[in-house]
């Protein structure tokens, strides 16, 4: 992974906060044009409204920093097409990868100005405001959403059918994901649930709305129109679509905290245990004999293959004699990239994650770590079954994403 000093990080900063079109080049290109105007940035700052305050904010952390003053301020970098990035992790899908930043390790992917670009070579000719267009029906069609697209390029049009084209030659992992998810629906269930590796539970209900007319006596007889929610069953809905997803996504926001803001002293003693019963490990252990709590996160490793360092909270010197080798070992080299770097904080809104420059280096190697460890365990296999209350096996496209994904520069820009 290409990494940079808190300096350069800074510059990056200013070139993302300045134009929207920036954030779209190389790393390099955002530095150079930083550099080039590094003495005139304040005579920049009549730039896009929605920018403006960040940009102006980014230029007063560089003065500071060249003044040799602490600034507090954090860098923020975005995921590359997030659900549909996740999706393509999930699903082993090479295209939809390759889209999203998680392939070739120098180009700065934009899924949705590839997407645009094949729907013009469709259509074979441009788009009013395509860009726009193509991006709100992007997120929402691998949601599940029908209408959105509609919205955008008509009904029943060659510029949907052109979308629609795009979409699976783009990321056909994706869109046969969004299917499987559509079915997996359970008529006239009142909530469904599943847990993720860390244990946490996702518990969502089938709500129905419903309106009646109330009469106030007390006031003439005036009415309003009061709204009810009850939970109630549907035949069909698309929700499993979106909220499996956001799911998993929150999961890796969670991961990516507790690996950059995690417990130093609880990292080091666990790690120095756990290489001291590898090299005097002689029999084999298979996970029994642990405390309540240690067994509970085993458990989710056994269930989901994902390893996660929310274990820490619970596991014990005992515990770490009966968890098996092959445990210790993902958990050991976890948590040695963590050591490599002091604890800090991170703020985040979505996938939008914020650090001080100096950090983000760990910040990016850690979201590349935890989506490559994604890629190599079959999730979904985990949560389908869960939905389906029965064993059930997705297939992936492919199994060998991981090493892409360790290689990759622009999966956060």
């Amino acid at each position: 992974m290409q990494e940079f000093t808190g300096w350069q990080y800074l510059l990056i900063d200013a070139a993302n906060t300045y134009c929207l079109d920036l954030d779209k080049e190389t790393f390099e290109t955002r530095i150079a044009w930083t550099e080039k105007y590094l003495g005139t940035l304040e005579d920049l700052v009549d730039g896009d409204w929605k920018t403006k305050p960040l940009f102006i904010k980014a230029v007063q952390a560089i003065r500071k920093a060249q003044a040799g003053e602490p600034t507090g301020h954090l860098v923020g970098f975005d995921a590359v097409c997030s659900g549909m990035q996740l999706m393509a992790v999930l699903s082993g899908c090479v295209d939809a990868a390759r889209a999203t930043g998680l392939i070739d390790p120098n180009v700065r992917a934009d899924a949705y100005t590839e997407c645009t670009t094949m729907m013009t070579g469709i259509l074979g000719y441009h788009l009013p405001n395509e860009r726009a267009k193509v991006k709100q029906s992007v997120m929402t069609s691998l949601y599940g959403s029908k209408q959105e697209p509609k919205n955008e390029f008509g009904d029943d049009t060659p510029e949907l059918d052109a979308f629609y084209k795009a979409m699976y030659k783009m990321a056909p992992g994706p869109c046969a994901l969004l299917e499987d998810l559509l079915n997996s629906w359970q008529p006239f269930a009142k909530a469904h649930a599943w847990k993720l590796p860390d244990g946490h539970d996702v518990r969502v209900r089938t709500t129905k709305r419903h309106e009646c007319r109330v009469e106030v006596d007390e006031l003439n007889h005036s009415t309003f129109t009061y709204a009810y929610f009850t939970n109630e069953g549907e035949k069909k809905d698309k929700k499993n679509a979106a909220n499996v997803i956001h799911s998993i996504d929150a999961y890796v926001m969670r991961s990516l905290l507790r690996r950059c803001d995690y417990d130093d002293r609880l990292a080091m003693e666990a790690s120095s245990q756990i290489q001291e019963e590898l090299m005097a490990r002689v029999v084999e252990r298979h996970g029994t004999n642990l405390s309540p709590k240690t067994k509970y996160y085993f458990d989710q490793y056994q269930r989901s293959g994902m390893v996660d360092v929310v274990i820490l909270e619970s596991i014990t010197s005992m515990d770490i004699r009966w968890l098996p080798r092959d445990y210790l070992v993902k958990l050991n080299t976890i948590l040695s990239t963590m050591l490599k770097h002091k604890p800090f904080q991170v703020v985040t809104v979505h996938d939008d994650f914020r650090a001080h420059p100096n950090n983000i280096n760990a910040l990016r190697e850690h979201y590349r770590n935890i989506l490559a460890e994604l890629s190599e365990v079959n999730l979904l296999t985990d949560i389908f079954s869960q939905l389906y209350g029965m064993p059930m096996t997705f297939a992936k496209a492919a199994n060998n994403l991981a090493h892409h994904i360790r290689r990759s520069h622009y999966a956060l820009c």
